[in-house]
Formats: structure tokens, sequence, C-alpha cells
């Protein structure tokens, strides 16, 4: 009897989880995270998890957790800066004090850019106070993959938003 008690609750549970699922098409294709630079950014420094970035080679300790996910993008465009083309992120009001307060902690340092689990750019040193929620990073793909890359940033972004709210 306990065991078809316990099967009958495994198809309940089954159910149930069943109902409340999203299709594939509502879920993003792509994911992404951005990571702070690491205050013990050193080679002595085992313990931080490091990103490669993919055509520099150069590597950049991080903080271990993400400090931003795409649930915190309210859009990503393309902006050109004197260094050349690069991704402006605008975060939600949420986000943005969040990204405040990390500025004034984490002056000196990088937001590292992550795409489908890897390294993919950085944004300059932060040199101030961030106060309008908005940063760039300067991605490491060639100019033509860059008009492809933020529309599957803003597909993410949307995608989940939407998912927050069903």
């Amino acid at each position: 009897m306990g065991e078809k008690r316990c099967v009958l609750g495994g198809v309940a549970l089954l159910l149930g989880l069943a109902g409340g699922c999203q299709t594939a098409k509502d879920l993003p294709k792509s994911d992404f995270h951005f990571y702070i630079e690491s205050k013990e950014n050193s080679q002595n420094a085992t313990w931080i998890p490091t990103a490669i970035l993919p055509v520099s080679g150069l590597s950049v300790g991080v903080c271990s957790y993400p400090a931003f996910f795409p649930k915190d993008v309210e859009f990503a465009r393309i902006v050109t800066s004197n260094f050349g083309k690069c991704i402006l992120f605008k975060l939600t009001q949420q986000a943005a004090i969040e990204l405040y307060k990390l500025s004034v902690e984490c002056s000196g340092r990088k937001i590292v850019f992550a795409f489908n689990g890897k390294a993919l750019g950085l944004s300059a040193p932060i040199d101030g106070t961030i106060m309008d929620g908005a940063f760039t990073i300067f991605p490491e793909v060639e100019e033509s993959e860059l008009e492809t890359l933020v529309a599957e940033i803003n597909d993410a972004a949307t995608k989940v938003k939407n998912l927050k709210k069903n």
C-alpha cells in the first residue's frame, strides 16, 4: 500500500510540474552573466575562478558568484567609443542600485561579461560611482558578430523577464 501511495504521489508531482512548464520557445537560447573582477586578482590566488578572454587570452580573476543576470538587464545596444565598438548595458532600476553600490566598493576593478559559460569581454576599470545603471563591455568578437550577439542578449533578457511575470 505504501508503495502505491509513493507512486501516486510521484505521478501527482510530475503532473503538477508539467502544468507549470514553459514551452521551448519561451526559454532563452542564450545565457549570460556579469562578474566583478576579484580584489585578490593575482597569480598566487589559485582558489579564485579565472575568466580567460578568447582573443587576447587575458586572464582575469573573478568573484565566484555573478553580480548580475539576464533578469537584471533592461536592454543592450551597440555603441562606439574611443576604443571601438562596444556593448552598452542598461540595468533595471533595482539592479542599477546594486551596480551603484558595487561601483563604490569595487573602484578600479572591471566587470567581466560571460556569454553561454565563456568569458567574452570586460569593461574598463570602474573609475567612479555608476549612478545611471549603465556600463559598457568591450566584447572580444568579430564586428560582424556583434549585432547577432546583442540580439541574443536582448532576446534572453526579454524572455527571462516574461518568465518571471508568468
